[in-house]
């Protein structure tokens, strides 16, 4: 009896082991082939596992599978613990606080939630001062998901950089110095892309300062969504970028949250939407003809981010700019004297009436117009009474003083698209484009009506021109009509 127990109890261990034999068999099986197949995968992307300098972190079916200690040196500069699947969840959700990943995140998520099933990107940052190269992999392979981290310091390619960022700004300095006009919003947004592009800012800025004192920002933005471009700070507001205007000094913070105050009353404040993290800023004033005229932001996410080499970079785009915008105030001179050379050119410089070449010009226009559209354009001609009677009287200074004053008057009752013109000594030609005779009419007695108390009269003509075919027909009407007031004028004075 014992022994069948026994006999029984030795059939049963060795099924039991024969059965976890065939299990543990199955499972080696399982994970051999899972193990060829990673090095299957990681093998066609050049990757070496177990390379001295790359950092490698692999999912399958987004559960952690591997990880090199060169990873996780990597990601703890930039505070994050690539293990935790919350930390990583939290990257992904708000991208917008981790604007040192921003650009990387939002990329990666797009092509998740487009379900792209195999999908590679590479990125450079700055990161603790260090660059990195950051590639991500996703590729279904055996009915599994595998993704694949790799981080590499590439530090070492920083100087080389420098050439080849300020031959990409250099080109885009081009591009704008060549437009009429400079748009700084455009050139603030090219500068951040290249800058990004490279992983050298996160928020970019470029300050200036108007002949008001307010430091106006044509460009400053954190994110696509969290755009501040056009904020203006205030005279007596004593914040960072006052302080650098106001000192002429560059700042470099290397830590937002430590380094909040500055001398002379000056206190650090800092917009913020999205984060409340440490940012290591860097402002430049910018200064031409010495004086200063405004300021570039340059900021990144965590502490002392940048180094020797991105310093010397955001100096020579500062200078960059610099140039810019001495080009734009010399554009801006050229065109107010360009503005004042053609206002003379189509101005009498005396009453500030509009010259009789600009008139003639003006009303072929409104008659051509009228005659296309049918509309109504109403020309009224005048001229002062005894004008050369009051030259004679009081001097042709006192004389020039009433015409002045005849055009001023004129222009305080008339639209801005009506036109005074001085036809001649002092005579004036007043166009009013869809207009008819009769509300004309109104604005040339209020006229009449305010220079009566400038002492002033004057006698005028008036037609709708769209029944004539020439300028000077409407010219030689206008003036009968003129005179034919003027006589009217003097029989009832007699």
């Amino acid at each position: 009896m014992l022994l069948n127990f026994i006999l029984a109890f030795c059939f049963l261990l060795i099924a039991i082991l024969f059965v976890l034999f065939v299990i543990n068999r199955r499972k080696l099986k399982e994970k051999t082939e899972s193990g060829k197949s990673l090095n299957e995968f990681v093998s066609g992307l050049g990757i070496v596992l177990e390379g001295e300098k790359l950092g490698i972190a692999i999912w399958i079916n987004d559960e952690l599978v591997y990880i090199n200690s060169i990873l996780l040196e990597h990601a703890s500069l930039a505070g994050i613990d690539i293990r935790n699947k919350k930390d990583l969840d939290e990257l992904f959700s708000h991208p917008e606080r981790y604007l040192v990943f921003y650009d990387m995140l939002t990329e990666i998520k797009k092509q998740r939630e487009a379900k792209t099933l195999e999908y590679s990107g590479v990125w450079r940052k700055e990161i603790g001062q260090k660059y990195f190269e950051i590639k991500y992999y996703r590729k279904r392979l055996n009915g599994k998901k595998y993704v694949v981290l790799t981080t590499k310091d590439v530090s070492n390619e920083l100087s080389n950089l420098e050439v080849t960022i300020l031959a990409e700004l250099s080109e885009i300095f081009d591009e704008h110095f060549s437009k009429e006009t400079i748009n700084l919003y455009e050139l603030g947004e090219a500068i951040k892309r290249i800058l990004a592009n490279y992983g050298l800012v996160d928020i970019f800025g470029i300050g200036i300062l108007k002949p008001t004192g307010e430091l106006y920002y044509p460009y400053f933005k954190f994110t696509d969504e969290d755009d501040r471009s056009g904020f203006v700070v205030k005279p007596d507001e004593k914040i960072l970028s006052r302080y650098i205007v106001d000192k002429g000094l560059k700042v470099h913070i290397k830590n937002s949250e430590k380094d909040t105050s500055l001398s002379d009353g000056y206190n650090f404040y800092y917009i913020r939407r999205f984060t409340t993290k440490v940012f290591t800023i860097y402002g430049v004033p910018v200064s031409f003809r010495g004086l200063t005229k405004g300021v570039i932001l340059f900021e990144k996410q965590g502490e002392d981010q940048f180094s020797k080499s991105t310093l010397a970079i955001f100096d020579k785009i500062a200078h960059f700019i610099s140039l810019a915008l001495r080009f734009i105030e010399i554009l801006d001179e050229l065109n107010t004297e360009r503005t004042k050379l053609f206002e003379l050119s189509i101005k009498d410089y005396l009453t500030g009436a509009y010259s009789r070449r600009f008139l003639e010009q003006f009303l072929e226009k409104e008659l051509s117009k009228c005659k296309r559209t049918n509309s109504k354009t109403t020309v009224a001609f005048l001229d002062v009474n005894e004008f050369k009677k009051i030259n004679d009287t009081y001097g042709h200074v006192y004389g020039d003083e009433v015409l002045k004053n005849l055009v001023e008057t004129i222009y305080k009752n008339i639209r801005m698209m009506d036109l005074v013109a001085r036809y001649g000594g002092d005579e004036f030609v007043l166009v009013f484009p869809e207009t008819t005779v009769e509300n004309a009419e109104l604005v040339m007695k209020r006229i009449v009506e305010s220079l009566k108390d400038k002492n002033i009269s004057i006698s005028y003509g008036m037609l709708e021109i769209s029944e004539f075919e020439t300028i000077d027909d409407i010219y030689k009407e206008v003036d009968k009509r003129m005179y034919e007031m003027k006589n009217k004028t003097k029989s009832n004075n007699t």
